[in-house]
């Protein structure tokens, strides 16, 4: 019993001195915790106030806006929705000025492509390149024009990159295979058949059901017999 009571005392002893040291720590660095705690409190209400009083509204008025430029990019009236109807902006305005939003991405993309089937194929370059979508199948897109782009220039190892990066951060079954063939291509081009190879059998193992897989096998048999496998 008297063990026992002896250990609590010392419990209790230990605990005191650790408050104590504690109490003395704080006394010491006060001002330097104060301020930290300031910094920490003044960088979360920046952090919720840029997102919902700032990010949010610019967003809303970002897509409002964007709603005219892809009636116009529906209709084919390619250049009205690059460059708005007088009235509304069109896609360059809106990536302009609202390029770190949602839809100021989209109109970066929208805009590359433009460029990109015009023939424009730097500017097509620039835009896409500021796309950096977190959607799955707009970044599979914007990967894959972009790349179309490079190819366009003669960059073909640029390319390459595009199209491997767009096939392998996401798994689409209807965008991912087709994207997937153009690496291939580009491989070929290069002279690296076993890499393209490997892209191929890649597509008819991991995606078997799409149109890409069922030509998979002859393509894989002309480029074994081409590399003279």
């Amino acid at each position: 019993m008297a063990e026992k009571e002896e250990k609590g005392e010392k419990v209790v002893e230990n605990v005191e001195v650790a408050l104590e040291k504690t109490g003395d720590f704080f006394e010491k660095h006060k001002s330097l915790i104060i301020t930290v705690l300031i910094v920490i409190v003044v960088l979360v209400a920046g952090y919720f106030g840029v997102k919902y009083l700032y990010l949010a509204p610019k967003e809303k008025k970002a897509a409002t806006e964007m709603f005219h430029a892809q009636r116009y990019f529906e209709m084919d009236s390619t250049q009205v929705a690059l460059n708005g109807d007088g009235q509304h902006p069109g896609f360059l305005e809106i990536a302009d000025s609202y390029g770190s939003t949602k839809s100021g991405k989209l109109a970066h993309y929208y805009s590359g492509l433009i460029y990109l089937h015009q023939g424009n194929f730097q500017e097509a370059v620039a835009h896409l390149e500021k796309c950096s979508p977190k959607d799955p199948v707009l970044f599979i897109l914007s990967r894959q024009a972009l790349g179309d782009a490079y190819w366009e220039l003669e960059q073909p190892q640029k390319a390459l990159n595009c199209y491997n990066e767009g096939a392998s951060k996401y798994d689409n079954d209807i965008l991912t295979p087709g994207i997937m063939i153009r690496a291939a291509s580009v491989h070929e081009s290069l002279g690296q058949y076993d890499q393209a190879l490997k892209v191929y059998e890649k597509l008819r193992n991991q995606f078997p059901l799409s149109n890409e897989a069922r030509d998979a096998d002859r393509q894989i048999a002309r480029l074994k017999a081409k590399a003279g496998k």
